[in-house]
């Protein structure tokens, strides 16, 4: 049996054990990333709270008192510890700030107050009282005012813990003969049985996620760690040891259970996954430890993304883009940001927008040189005074039907130099087009040639590089004066290039 822990309770939780002391609130944790560990240890001749790493660094006493100290319990937001202490002579609800300064008692009933557990929200506490002659469990403000009591029975119901979400705490109660596990609303209402085993089910905690509840059972002849969902169903066993096992304590990130466990002659904490592998002993102190509880240390959010869409409008003539970049958001508050275009790594247009906070859209003219395809959008804040999460997004510019040509030219010879001005004596003439998207399939492409007293056209094959000449029959040169080659395809025309000859 784990060894009485002395918090002066024997009104409450002696009874629910048949002798057996259990002292653990049921703390749930919050989802975060895992902090430090805090427990109750008795190496010091009398109970305070320690903490320490998970891998055990950073040891640190946070009491030092010579009444017990016990039952601490992280507040969600990981700044403060709830805790159990007999210094006034009762035992009373204290609080303190994550490194033990600032020590406040909370309760000052005559009546023994164990066991606290914060509310997901940090503003208020559940915990057991023995005002009223049994124990009951009441919940009260951060500062202790407010205190109201949820059960009122003739047996007792105790260790107290609340839901992540803040609807629910399920808790200990003997009102049908023996402890078994309940959870209620947070006004009292709606007090339901989770389990019904002949065993006695105590020490409940939540998982982060609220999904499951660990909780501890003798209802195979010794106290082991047990899991079931949040609505009783699926309980399973985690330990299997000839000694104790009691009060589990989730980690935050929902990986690992802490517990105390006299599998080594005294009371010790272990730690071990969340589906009772990889048991694992924390503390190995002389004296008991025991209560662990896990301190949550909150995942803060990104800041907000100002920017929603991002859209290249698909706008074209001859091949150049007409179009422009459209930009909608909704700014958190009075924004400075800088946009960055790019297409790999060149950069093709940089802006900075300025926004009073609330919706906006913004649209700008894009260079008259771009081409289809994926682009990235680079949106970062840039001096501004609210904060803002840098964002990469991908807006895509679509070709038109007739394709886009990205380069046309005429020279003298194919794949030769590009001219605007040829001598009087030239006989021939070549076009390419170099098409950087290509037109629909079945599309008409062709070629025509203008010029003085000359007008010609070629249909032309559907390729990345279409190219094409004129020349004359007879070999004499061609008519001096202003020409131009004019790419089509259907009625469309797609880019068209001027020169002289003579």
């Amino acid at each position: 049996m784990i060894a009485p822990m002395r918090i002066g309770v024997g009104w409450a939780l002696v009874l629910l054990l048949a002798g057996l002391v259990l002292v653990g609130r049921s703390d749930a944790a919050f989802p975060g990333d895992n902090g430090k560990l805090a427990w109750a240890t008795a190496r010091n001749s009398n109970y305070e709270i320690y903490t320490a790493n998970p891998d055990g660094s950073e040891l640190a006493r946070l009491t030092i008192d010579p009444a017990a100290d016990t039952d601490p319990a992280w507040s969600k937001d990981g700044q403060r510890i709830a805790f159990t202490s007999n210094r006034s002579g009762n035992d009373d609800i204290w609080v303190m700030s994550a490194d033990g300064t600032g020590q406040t008692r909370l309760t000052t009933d005559v009546g023994s107050d164990v066991n606290p557990t914060w509310s997901p929200g940090g503003r208020n506490l559940a915990f057991v009282s023995g005002r009223d002659g049994d124990a009951e469990i009441f919940v009260m403000n951060e500062d202790g005012t407010g205190q109201t009591q949820l059960t009122q029975n003739s047996t007792s119901d105790a260790t107290p813990a609340w839901s992540p979400d803040g609807s629910k705490i399920a808790f200990l109660s003997k009102r049908d003969g023996r402890s078994q596990i309940y959870v209620m609303n947070v006004d009292g209402s709606g007090q339901t049985r989770l389990t019904t085993d002949q065993g006695e089910d105590v020490s409940p905690n939540w998982s982060p996620d609220g999904t499951r509840i660990a909780f501890a059972s003798n209802r195979d002849g010794n106290y082991e760690i047990y899991v079931m969902n949040a609505d009783g169903s699926d309980q399973r066993r985690l330990t299997t040891n000839l000694e104790t096992d009691l009060d589990p304590a989730w980690s935050p990130d929902g990986t690992k259970i802490a517990y105390t466990t006299n599998r080594d002659a005294n009371n010790e904490i272990y730690v071990m996954n969340a589906d009772g592998s990889g048991q694992t002993r924390f503390t190995a102190a002389v004296g008991d430890d025991t209560t662990a509880d896990w301190q949550p240390i909150p995942v803060v959010p990104p800041p907000p993304k100002a920017v929603t869409t991002a859209v290249l409008t698909p706008r074209w003539r001859e091949s150049t883009y007409l179009g422009s970049l459209v930009v909608r958001g909704d700014a958190p508050g009075p924004s400075r940001i800088r946009l960055v275009l790019r297409r790999g790594n060149a950069v093709r247009f940089t802006t900075r927008l300025t926004a009073p906070g609330g919706p906006f859209e913004r649209a700008y003219r894009m260079p008259a040189t771009l081409l289809p395809g994926p682009f990235v959008l680079d949106v970062t804040a840039s001096g501004s005074p609210t904060a803002l999460t840098p964002q990469e997004l991908s807006p895509r510019l679509l070709s038109p039907p007739e394709g886009v040509v990205s380069r046309a030219w005429v020279s003298e010879v194919i794949a030769g130099p590009p001219l605007r001005r040829f001598p009087s004596t030239t006989t021939r003439v070549w076009s390419e087009f170099r098409f950087a998207s290509l037109p629909r399939k079945r599309a008409v492409i062709t070629a025509s040639w203008y010029g003085p007293f000359t007008t010609k056209t070629f249909r032309e094959q559907r390729s990345r590089l279409v190219i094409s000449y004129l020349n004359t029959t007879n070999g004499v040169p061609l008519y001096r004066g202003a020409w131009k080659c004019m790419l089509r395809v259907g009625r469309t025309v797609v880019k068209q290039v001027a020169f002289r000859i003579g």
